[in-house]
């Protein structure tokens, strides 16, 4: 549930379920106020295992993979907890006495104190065997390195015979050894004299650029403008411009108004502009309701009489009617006399009311007099008159939106403000007008300089500056050199041509090539004496530097752990057993008399409560914060150290959770925190 499934092996077979074919399940564990669920489940023979881990703080439930899980129990390992934190009766055993010399017995035993295992003196004894499978001493001629140093031996001794045999051809060999060694310093000076070829075609490449350096150097490019004065010019100028552009439309536009307002001197736009016609317009507008009430009013007057048209009509109704009816007769008399009465009454009320509208009229008749050259109709009516001086009135108004655009003070002033701010920068640079030419020069000579920088940085590397560079020179050397190539080619060829030859006889005369079998022999068994030495002195170096971890555990951690083992060990023996003690890189015992035994010296029994001591006084130095797993580990305890056992484990499990695994049901005592499964 810890660390995962373990993979079926001979030495380590899985116990799966038998009629089920999930095989894993659940543990809740609970550390400095965590709760922690791991679930483990997997499907037999089939599918992939399963992990789930939740830690419930109390206020959230943090997941964690597998790799997280086992960050956060590190450094406990599985490597860790089975050889350290899980006490078996088995792993508790170091081997027989049988197997080991006292010596090699107390070197165990105290690594195995000092780190909780025998893991590093196992390591030291493979280490060991290996490296002794190799060398042990000179007279072990069986060991591989001792061969291959008589195989070197023996393979040294037939090339000292062959030489022998060919020192006939040593001058012709020595000639041609000769001949190789002139060979390969011709080839290098051959080598050198092509550096140089190269070198001068490399330099000869860039004469174009170096003739443009030489051109550019000769223009002088230090009263060049300065990067603000180029700036300071570019905006004046810009400005000049801008200002130019500016005067020339104002220009225009004052020109095209002055056309405009020469087309619209017309005499009836004159008449529409003068104070007194726009000011009869405003005061005609004001007139215009009482005009057309007044036209109204006299209309309505014009049929007063109507009252004396119907007395008439009744008084002859009244005729007609005397010749058949009286009373219809009368009836018509009273009516006629009543209409006559009433139109007598009101006529004067209507001459006089007549008689102001028809002012009114007449007065807005003389105002209009003013303007009947112009207007567009000759209407008889109030409301045609009235629509004929809007229309007016409107062509006024238009007129002067019109007059009002094409007024030129307003440009004729901003015209005067751009000709002075534009005669202001000729003041202070007269030369405005040439200014892109200038900037057009200062840009060519900035990229000059910029490009006559470059190929300085650029030559500089591969051209000597410092004096000039003739090219017609460097081909005449480029030319001598190659000549001189080609006469140094010839020799070599010749030089190649003698000492091939020369091998060629030599090897006719060898009758096989076995110096040369024999030297690649040599090679090869030197190699493998290389590997071999290789590998002892790695194997001899981890060996003492192990021992050296080993040594330096020892002084630093075992005196803390001997003690605390030493009160355990006295616990479990009824201080039988009173103290274990290290001298002189031996671990002894020392009993209640006062003697001290070394551990070949003592029984079984005894050494298993040793080692167990020693295992979890271990445990304690070290401080993790783990539980102890213990399967069985007392067999050969007798009934009251069994029993010692039981009550030392509850002293531990006051600091730390212990799980027992045993058959023994009276082993534990029923205590407070005592869990039987």
């Amino acid at each position: 549930m810890l660390f995962g499934f373990e993979n079926a092996t001979t030495s380590n077979q899985e116990f799966n379920p038998l009629n089920f074919k999930t095989y894993g399940g659940q543990i809740l564990l609970t550390h400095t106020g965590k709760t922690i669920r791991i679930e483990r489940l997997k499907i037999l023979r089939s599918g992939r295992p399963s992990f789930v881990c939740e830690i419930d703080d109390g206020t959230q439930v943090i997941t964690l993979d597998e790799s997280s899980w086992r960050d956060f129990i590190r450094p406990i390992t599985v490597k860790t907890f089975s050889e350290i934190y899980s006490v078996t009766q088995e792993n508790l055993q170091i081997s027989t006495v049988r197997d080991y010399n006292a010596e090699r017995l107390d070197d165990e035993w105290r690594l195995s104190a000092t780190t909780g295992s025998v893991a590093l003196f196992d390591q030291i004894q493979t280490l060991s065997k290996a490296r002794d499978e190799i060398f042990t001493t000179t007279r072990a001629t069986k060991k591989p390195l001792n061969q291959v140093l008589a195989e070197i031996a023996t393979v040294q001794v037939e090339i000292q015979e062959k030489t022998t045999e060919e020192q006939a051809l040593l001058p012709l060999m020595t000639e041609n050894d000769r001949l190789h060694d002139e060979i390969i310093a011709r080839r290098a000076a051959q080598e050198n004299l092509d550096a140089e070829i190269n070198q001068i075609r490399h330099r000869l490449s860039f004469l174009a650029e170096y003739q443009e350096y030489a051109e550019l150097e000769k223009q002088d490019l230090t009263n060049i403008l300065s990067a603000d004065e180029a700036e300071n010019l570019r905006r004046k100028h810009a400005l000049h411009e801008k200002y130019s552009q500016e005067i020339s439309a104002l220009n225009q536009k004052i020109a095209e108004n002055a056309i405009a307002l020469e087309k619209l001197a017309t005499l009836k736009n004159q008449f529409l502009q003068e104070p007194k016609t726009l000011d009869l317009l405003k005061r005609l507008k004001a007139d215009y309701p009482r005009a057309i009430a007044a036209e109204q009013r006299i209309d309505e007057l014009k049929f007063t009489k109507i009252y004396l048209i119907v007395a008439i009509i009744s008084l002859v109704f009244m005729g007609i009617s005397f010749m058949f009816n009286l009373v219809l007769a009368f009836v018509f008399l009273i009516i006629s006399v009543g209409l006559g009465i009433w139109q007598i009454k009101t006529s004067r009320q209507d001459r006089e009311k007549l008689n102001e509208n028809q002012t009114i009229l007449s007065q807005f008749d003389d105002k209009l007099a003013y303007f009947k050259d112009w207007l567009p109709s000759e209407s008889q009516d109030v409301v045609g008159k009235v629509a004929d001086l809007t229309q007016l009135d409107e062509e006024a108004q238009t007129l002067h939106l019109t007059l009002s655009r094409y007024d030129q003070v307003a440009d004729t002033a901003k015209l005067s403000g751009l000709q002075e701010l534009d005669e202001a920068i000729f003041a202070e640079l007269p030369d405005i007008d040439t200014a892109p030419k200038l900037l057009e020069q200062w840009a060519q000579q900035s990229r000059d300089l910029v490009r006559l920088t470059r190929l300085k940085e650029q030559l500089s590397g591969i051209i000597d500056l410092t004096k000039p560079f003739n090219g017609n020179a460097e081909q005449q050397l480029l030319n001598q050199k190659t000549s001189e190539k080609i006469q140094k080619a010839d020799e070599l060829n010749q030089l190649i041509d003698r000492h091939s030859k020369n091998t060629a006889e030599i090897n006719q005369q060898k009758t096989d090539n076995t110096l040369a079998t024999l030297g690649a022999k040599l090679a090869r068994k030197k190699e493998e004496l290389r590997d071999y030495l290789i590998d002892f002195a790695t194997k001899t170096t981890e060996i003492a530097l192990t021992e050296q971890v080993m040594a330096d555990l020892s002084s630093e951690t075992l005196p803390d752990i001997l003690n605390r083992a030493s009160d355990m060990l006295a616990q479990l023996t009824d201080h039988a057993w009173q103290e274990i003690y290290l001298d002189k890189e031996i671990l002894w015992v020392k009993n209640v008399q006062n003697q001290s035994l070394r551990l070949i010296d003592l029984s079984t029994g005894t050494r298993d409560q040793l080692q167990l001591a020693l295992r979890l006084a271990f445990i304690q130095s070290k401080n993790l914060d783990f539980p102890i797993f213990l399967d069985d580990n007392f067999l050969r305890f007798d009934q009251n150290r069994r029993r010692n056992f039981s009550n030392m484990l509850a002293e531990i499990a006051k600091e730390r959770q212990v799980i027992l695994l045993t058959s023994d049901q009276t082993l534990v005592p029923e205590t407070k925190g005592t869990i039987k499964l």
